[in-house]
């Protein structure tokens, strides 16, 4: 699967996005796991996002979908080491090196910080993909009682003022801030100009909606759910190729609206550099089993997720392709770091 990526000019904070791996120090270790059986007696799963988040969201439902299933033979413990565009939780790979309990939860950002420059921290170098479960789509949010009542009228006002709106991302790099970039190049507007406000994580997120920091976001889909059904956020359109079923059936995609955009925007589960074949093995057959069952069938529906199983070899393949088209666009507009 080829991920889209194109790149505008809008900036993109590199400075803040400089977390060092001792940024991750305060992220409880389970100690060594680096042989015997598995899985260890504890385990730590580190999602790169704060609570309220996507990724946070992520690591929870599996979590839960685990223990419901009865797959679940490890403590499984969930720390949340969010900001720094997830430098800080990939930062865990490099210093548990070996490790066979510990899981960390990630995006596609584990290829777009090291390619903007972000980071020194590598896929396969620093850590190794586990598995993919999931994809899910990018939405268009604003308040209940926003002015803007469909992505015309966001469209409308872009296109006189393409800094008419604050557009707020959970982080830079991210498939929050491309969604928007993609929108205003599909519209005609400079992407460049565009007013996009980035926040530390998907849950501050929408904190900042709500306190009306800024005038609309761009979000995975699952984020938005709470907000949604309590009637305080309205979305406007969504990245699917087709209409969804369930709480998000009205939404419009925007492929209805004439617009030429799909994001697919997935999580994944990743292990520290050198993570014993033997534990890998264990996490892909568990999550293997995990997708087929009526606990995982829940979590997929409630979020509005699609499930997508990659084990660690075809995870990985797909991350080298994904990673080879972002290099190609974001060399074409000068911020790839050489």
């Amino acid at each position: 699967m080829r991920h889209p990526l194109t790149i505008g000019g809008a900036a993109l904070a590199v400075g803040v996005l400089l977390a060092s791996s001792a940024c991750a120090q305060d992220a409880g270790s389970t100690g060594g796991g680096g042989g015997g059986e598995f899985p260890t007696k504890r385990t730590e799963f580190v999602t790169a996002g704060d609570p309220g988040g996507g990724l946070d969201i992520f690591a929870r439902e599996i979590k839960q979908a685990l223990e419901k299933s009865d797959q679940l033979d490890t403590q499984l413990d969930i720390t949340n080491l969010g900001g720094g565009g997830g430098n800080a939780a990939m930062a865990v790979g490099r210093q548990r090196k070996g490790s066979g309990d510990t899981l960390i939860g990630n995006s596609n950002r584990v290829y777009l910080n090291p390619l903007i420059g972000t980071t020194d921290l590598a896929l396969d170098q620093d850590f190794v993909p586990v598995a993919q479960l999931m994809t899910e789509y990018v939405v268009l949010a604003v308040r209940a009682d926003s002015p803007y009542k469909s992505a015309q009228d966001v469209i409308d006002a872009l296109t006189k003022d393409p800094r008419a709106l604050s557009l707020g991302v959970g982080t830079i790099p991210s498939d929050d801030q491309l969604h928007l970039l993609r929108l205003g190049e599909a519209i005609g507007v400079d992407s460049g100009k565009l007013n996009i406000v980035a926040f530390s994580a998907g849950g501050d997120l929408m904190t900042q909606l709500l306190g009306g920091q800024v005038d609309a976001v761009s979000t995975g889909l699952s984020e938005t759910l709470p907000q949604v059904e309590a009637g305080e956020v309205r979305l406007l359109a969504i990245t699917a190729p087709e209409r969804l079923d369930g709480p998000a059936a009205e939404v419009p995609t925007w492929t209805e609206l004439g617009i030429d955009l799909v994001v697919d925007h997935w999580r994944g589960v990743f292990g520290p550099a050198d993570m014993p074949a033997e534990a890998v093995q264990y996490w892909e057959e568990t999550f293997a089993e995990l997708v087929k069952t009526d606990a995982w069938a829940d979590v997929v529906e409630r979020n509005q997720w699609t499930t997508l199983y990659r084990d660690s070899e075809e995870f990985g393949a797909v991350l080298e392709e994904e990673s080879g088209t972002a290099e190609e666009l974001l060399g074409e507009v000068g911020l790839v770091k050489k």
